[in-house]
C-alpha cells in the first residue's frame, strides 16, 4: 500500500480516539480511489478496529494495544502508548474478525422468518446486497456458492465466506448470516464445504433419483399410506398404489443421502446448529404434490428436520431473466407445494428466484413467512452493468470472451438463449452498452459464461477478473447502489418489506 495511504490511516486511527463508534467522524474519502469505512468502526477491550481500501487493496486498521489487538495479524505501521497496525485483506484477517466478532461469521438462520440468499461471484457484492435488505424481515445468506460456481470462478468456499464476512464487517450488519453449500450431490462435497464454513446445506438429489442400482425396499410405513388421502388447497391429493409406487422408484434410493447427510451436519454443527435444505429442482419434469408430500412425511419419520425443500415448478425458472410459463397452473401448484410446507413447518424453496418479479406476487400471497429465495447470478449482471455504464472498451472485451466461451458455458446450464440471440447486438455505440443488461438473451448470455471470462487474459494484462475488480472498486458506490435498488425490488415483489 502507498505510504501516503499508511500515514492517513495513523492519523485517522488519532483522530478516531477521541470519539465514539456510530458518531460524528471525518470524511470516510482518503484520497483518489481511496477511502475508510465508518460503518465498520468498533472498539472493543480499547482498541479501535476499521476497514480501509486502498483501490484493490483492502485492509484492517487496528490501533490500541492489548489481547484484542495482539489477535489481528499485521504490519505494524506506527508504536508509541497506542500502535497502530494494518492487516491486509486474508483468511487470516477474516479468521481474526470472526473471533473478536462473532456477528461475522455465519450461523443457521433464525426460525419463523423468510429467508434470501445473495451469491456473490466476485466476493464484493455483500455491501449492496445488505443495504437493500437489513431492514426486510427476511433472514439473510450472505455466503453462497454451488460447487459449480466454485469450479468455475476459481474460489475456494472458505474464500465465499470470507467475503462475506468482510462485508458484513464493513456494513457493521450485526443480525447473523447464513452460509449456504449449494447444490451439493455428494456425501464427499457435503463434508468438504462444511469443514469451509457452511452453515447451510443444500442437498441436489438429481443423482439419486429414480437410480435403480440403488433402490431399497419400499418401508412398511409407505405402504401403510395407500388409501390415505389430504386436502391440500382445495385438492385432494390420493395415496394410490401407482402413486406409492412411483415415489418410492423416484425418491427411495435419495433417502440414504439424505440421512448420512445430515448425520455429518449434525455432527459438525450440532442440533439446531445448521439449516438443511432437499433440493430436487433441477429435475426434467415439475415435482408432483404428491411426491412432495410423501417426501416430507418420510424424513419426518426418519427424524430429518428439514429447513426448506426445494420443489421443481412447472413452466422454467431460467437463470437471470423473468418466469416463462403458464401462470394459472404455476400459481395452483404454488398453492398446494406452500401448504405442505406449512403443514410440516419447513420453508418452500425458489431456486433461481432472482428475477422473477411476474410470479414473485403469487409466491408471496401462499408462502408467506415459509419461502427460501435463491438468487446467484444477478449480482454478476449489475457488475457487468457497471463495467458497461462505466468502461466500454473493457465491457466489449468481456463480451468477446463470453461469445467465444459460451458453447462451454451453456453445458453446464438451462437457457433458450443461443449465439444467434445475441449475435450483434453489441454493435451500438457505447452509450446504449448498458441497455443490454435488460435484453432477455443478453442477460442470459452474460449470466451463465461468468467462468470464461473472469479466467480470460484482458487486453491491458493480467485477467479479466483482475480489470473487473479494478473497475468495480473505482465505481464502488455505483454498484452498491445499483445492487441495492435491484435487491430491495426483489424484496418488495416478494412482501419481505412489509411488516
Amino acid at each position: 500500500m502507498r505510504s501516503e495511504f499508511i500515514h492517513q490511516l495513523v492519523s485517522l486511527a488519532a483522530e478516531l480516539a477521541g470519539g465514539v463508534p456510530g458518531g460524528k467522524t471525518a470524511s470516510e474519502e482518503l484520497g483518489p480511489n481511496a477511502r475508510w469505512y465508518a460503518s465498520s468502526w468498533q472498539r472493543v477491550g480499547g482498541v479501535d478496529l476499521f476497514l480501509a481500501r486502498d483501490g484493490v487493496e483492502r485492509c484492517l486498521v487496528v490501533a490500541g494495544a492489548g489481547p484484542e489487538a495482539a489477535r489481528v495479524p499485521g504490519e505494524a505501521v506506527a508504536t508509541g502508548e497506542r500502535p497502530v497496525k494494518v492487516a491486509a485483506y486474508s483468511s487470516e484477517t477474516c479468521a481474526a474478525l470472526r473471533a473478536l466478532f462473532p456477528w461475522t461469521a455465519p450461523r443457521a438462520l433464525p426460525k419463523g422468518r423468510p429467508s434470501f440468499g445473495c451469491g456473490d461471484r466476485l466476493g464484493v457484492a455483500t455491501p449492496g446486497q445488505l443495504r437493500a435488505l437489513r431492514q426486510t424481515r427476511a433472514a439473510l445468506v450472505l455466503a453462497q456458492q454451488s460447487v459449480r460456481e466454485l469450479t468455475l470462478t476459481g474460489r475456494s468456499y472458505a474464500e465465499v465466506v470470507d467475503a462475506a464476512t468482510w462485508g458484513v464487517f464493513q456494513e457493521g450488519y450485526q443480525e447473523g448470516f447464513g452460509a449456504d453449500g449449494d447444490h451439493l450431490k455428494t456425501v464427499d462435497e457435503v463434508r468438504t464445504l462444511l469443514e469451509a464454513g457452511a452453515t447451510f446445506i443444500t442437498l441436489d438429489l438429481s443423482l439419486c433419483l429414480g437410480r435403480a442400482s440403488g433402490l431399497p425396499e419400499m418401508p412398511d410405513a409407505v405402504r401403510q399410506l395407500e388409501g390415505n388421502s389430504w386436502e391440500l388447497a382445495g385438492e385432494r391429493l390420493e395415496g394410490s398404489p401407482d402413486d406409492l409406487q412411483g415415489f418410492w422408484r423416484v425418491y427411495g434410493p435419495a433417502f440414504a443421502f439424505i440421512e448420512e447427510a445430515d448425520a455429518l451436519c449434525r455432527q459438525a454443527r450440532g442440533a439446531g446448529g445448521y439449516d438443511l435444505e432437499v433440493s430436487v429442482d433441477e429435475t426434467a419434469h415439475a415435482t408432483r404434490p404428491i411426491d412432495h408430500l410423501l417426501l416430507a412425511t418420510e424424513l419426518v419419520r426418519r427424524g430429518i428436520a428439514v429447513s426448506s425443500i426445494a420443489p421443481r415448478f412447472p413452466g422454467e425458472f431460467q437463470k437471470g431473466i423473468d418466469y416463462i410459463g403458464d401462470r394459472e397452473r404455476l400459481e395452483r401448484e404454488v398453492a398446494i407445494h406452500a401448504e405442505i410446507a406449512h403443514r410440516f413447518g419447513y420453508k418452500l424453496g425458489v431456486h433461481s428466484g432472482s428475477d422473477k418479479f411476474a410470479v414473485f406476487p403469487l409466491f408471496a400471497r401462499y408462502g408467506g413467512d415459509r419461502l427460501h429465495v435463491k438468487t446467484a447470478g444477478t449480482s454478476w449482471l449489475e457488475a457487468v452493468r457497471v463495467v458497461a455504464a462505466t468502461d466500454p472498451a473493457l465491457f466489449r472485451a468481456i463480451w468477446a470472451q463470453a461469445t467465444e466461451g459460451f458453447p462451454r458455458a451453456r453445458e453446464y446450464y438451462h437457457i433458450n438463449t443461443s449465439l444467434a440471440d445475441v449475435a450483434g447486438k453489441a454493435d451500438v455505440p457505447d452509450s446504449e452498452l448498458p441497455r443490454l443488461l435488460d435484453d432477455d438473451a443478453c442477460r442470459q448470455f452474460l449470466h451463465i459464461t461468468y467462468g470464461e471470462i473472469l479466467k480470460a487474459p484482458a487486453p491491458g494484462g493480467g485477467t479479466l477478473s483482475d480489470a473487473l475488480q479494478e473497475n468495480l472498486a473505482r465505481n464502488e458506490a455505483r454498484y452498491a447502489l445499483g445492487l441495492e435498488a435491484h435487491f430491495r425490488r426483489h424484496a418488495d415483489g416478494l412482501g419481505f418489506t412489509s411488516p
